[in-house]
């Protein structure tokens, strides 16, 4: 093929899998409703500086990906599923394309057109560039800071140099500090004992030059929030510095794994690629003193893959900006096995994709006749047998060629993989994780301009506030200020409150209820019981209990209040939660439920007082309402 094909080739099909069916079904939580939901009050409010959501100011996140999604949302005129996800497909097609020409600067254009195709059909990387995640971003700007730094060292051109800081200053502006953990380690353990290479790179220039880019944004948002909130936040950057690295990281805050989740992850992430794996590897080890190009792709992986694996909080999308390496590694290990005659690898490799084809073409079908069988959806069928004969025709590659072309099999055959996916597998699991039809009501209400307060007790979830075009009070998610637990600490009370109110949420969960639209006064008593016999978490906590429990009920009567003093309010409740708000309030009874919901693993009520419940009835759709029962 010739070279002047190939980037109209990859950049066709790279949008072709990124882009396809990509606003065909609902954003998914936890992270695509709420990086949606920031993008849409810049665009509703006009505010870009400082971001915010649910009305609150949103500190955790910086704001190149919320300013991406508003910028291609404008022409839709607000922010959709598809301009929501739109920011992470091109950043995923300009990831290839900057793959693909550092891979032809290294080894050749063979080489880069493989190592392209081959990244953008891998099963990670083509999955964050379909969803609305920050990492594909980052990843990006990381590839083209990976591209300028390779220039630069060959070339020692100014623009290159420039090119290198300026992408790190985008990368941190998209996620914060792990935008510079690759680059820095990369560029030490490169450099290691050739200090005037590290002198001409001018790093300290050149981090002084990022850190102003950054500050220029960072500064003047901080100082927004704090006339926003009539308080000094420039603490708030050192704290959230510390939760977003330290904690996150270092003290496991949050998906906290052991030091080899990485190493069990590659091989499921690297599919259908990883087949491979075993002469890749094999391979990589036998090049690794090949020269420079080599020593750039492993100064760029093996430092980040240690400090990824030594911290301890791990997810499989902190290493993405690998993928790129991973992809020429990959290109150049497999033409070589496949330009070889080891036939019996070939044969083997071949066998192992065939089966693998097989199995998921099966599990549709395990779906149909299993106790799974409410999944089911007609349009699987066609998933399994597009599968199916993918499985086939990769047995017939595997047993009656000599193996040259397994590569574009596979590419053809994941093509057809992911298309399915994308096609039909998404939108038949969408119902079950998304709150789109759970937040129906609320939303009509909204288009039609009823005004309406909603409360979320107990849970505050971004996707409740993107489908239902409303903000929301959050009320029972704060830390309650209980005098009996003033002599502990911040984080102790927290600890212990939280604690207190899974057990109560679980003492109440096992005791029958017929139907939560009508709960009756001896349903209320056992729910009562069932609280009144919890003791707390230890020994010695009875004082701490029954202040705990005071000061809920205390918090609910005022909720109760507002809902009977305004004109339309609505609650939405996890079904455990409103159990033992029931055992500690009865008077929530008065409300009609309006939805009785499962969204994602959860069941969700939505219950409205007497305006709210006649204002739904009155919509163009109305909403059955089932009956409050009696208080």
């Amino acid at each position: 093929m010739k070279q002047k094909f190939h980037v109209p080739i990859l950049v066709g099909l790279a949008s072709f899998l990124f882009l396809l069916n990509l606003g065909g079904y609902d954003l998914w939580p936890p992270d695509e409703p709420r990086f949606a939901q920031v993008a849409r009050e810049m665009l509703t409010t006009g505010d870009y500086l400082a971001p915010h959501i649910n009305g609150q100011p949103y500190t955790e996140k910086p704001p190149v990906l919320f300013w991406l999604t508003a910028l291609v949302s404008k022409p839709f005129g607000d922010v959709t599923e598809f301009s929501a996800r739109l920011p992470l497909a091109i950043g995923g097609i300009l990831t290839v394309l900057f793959t693909y020409f550092l891979a032809q600067s290294l080894y050749g254009t063979r080489v880069a057109f493989w190592a392209a195709l081959i990244l953008m059909t891998t099963h990670r990387f083509w999955w964050q560039a379909r969803f609305g995640q920050i990492d594909m971003v980052m990843t990006t700007f990381l590839t083209s800071a990976l591209l300028c730094f390779w220039q630069w060292h060959r070339h020692r051109r100014t623009t290159a140099l420039v090119g290198f800081y300026l992408s790190l200053a985008f990368a941190v502006l998209t996620k914060g500090p792990p935008g510079l953990v690759f680059p820095l380690l990369m560029v030490i353990t490169f450099y290691w004992k050739r200090k005037p290479d590290r002198k001409a790179l001018q790093l300290g220039l050149g981090m002084s030059f990022v850190a102003l880019l950054v500050a220029t944004w960072l500064i003047p948002a901080r100082m927004a929030i704090s006339v926003e909130r009539g308080v000094d936040t420039s603490d708030g950057i050192a704290a959230n510095l510390f939760r977003q690295t330290i904690g996150r990281f270092f003290l496991g805050i949050s998906h906290a794994k052991w030091p080899w989740f990485y190493i069990e992850q590659l091989p499921v992430e690297l599919l259908p690629w990883a087949v491979f794996l075993p002469w890749t590897a094999y391979w990589v080890w036998k090049n690794r003193k090949e020269g420079e190009e080599m020593r750039l792709l492993l100064c760029w992986t093996l430092p980040a893959f240690i400090f990824f694996s030594a911290c301890i909080g791990k997810r499989s999308i902190y290493i993405l900006p690998l993928y790129p390496v991973f992809a020429i590694w990959l290109s150049r290990s497999i033409l070589s096995l496949l330009d070889s005659d080891r036939l019996r690898w070939k044969r083997n490799t071949g066998l192992v994709w065939s089966a693998a084809l097989v199995i998921i073409a099966i599990v549709p079908l395990v779906l149909f006749s299993g106790p799974y069988k409410e999944y089911w959806n007609n349009a699987l069928w066609i998933v399994s047998l597009g599968i199916g004969a993918c499985g086939i025709h990769a047995l017939y590659v595997a047993l009656r060629t000599d193996g040259r072309q397994l590569h574009w099999s596979m590419v053809a055959h994941t093509v057809v993989l992911f298309s399915l996916c994308s096609l039909f597998i998404f939108p038949a699991i969408n119902p079950y994780k998304s709150a789109r039809d759970y937040c129906a009501p609320l939303r009509s209400l909204s288009e039609q301009g009823t005004e309406y307060n909603l409360y979320s007790l107990g849970f505050s979830r971004e996707e409740y506030v993107f489908y239902a075009k409303h903000f929301h009070v959050p009320v029972l998610c704060e830390l309650l200020a209980i005098p009996e637990m003033e002599s502990l600490s911040i984080y102790e009370q927290a600890r212990l409150q939280s604690k207190m109110q899974r057990d109560i949420q679980k003492a109440v969960r096992d005791i029958p209820i017929v139907s939560m639209a009508s709960v009756t006064e001896e349903e209320i008593e056992a729910l009562r019981n069932a609280v009144n016999a919890y003791q707390g978490p230890d020994e010695g906590q009875a004082q701490n209990v029954a202040a705990y429990e005071k000061a809920v009920t205390t918090r609910l009567q005022q909720l109760f209040q507002s809902m009977n003093n305004e004109s339309s309010s609505l609650i939405m409740v996890m079904e455990d939660d409103w159990r033992w708000v029931l055992a500690m309030s009865p008077a929530g009874r008065q409300y009609a439920l309006l939805k009785d919901t499962n969204v994602g693993s959860r069941k969700v009520l939505l219950l409205a007082n007497t305006s709210a419940a006649n204002a739904i009835q009155t919509l163009n759709n109305p909403v059955e309402t089932i009956p409050k029962s009696s208080p």
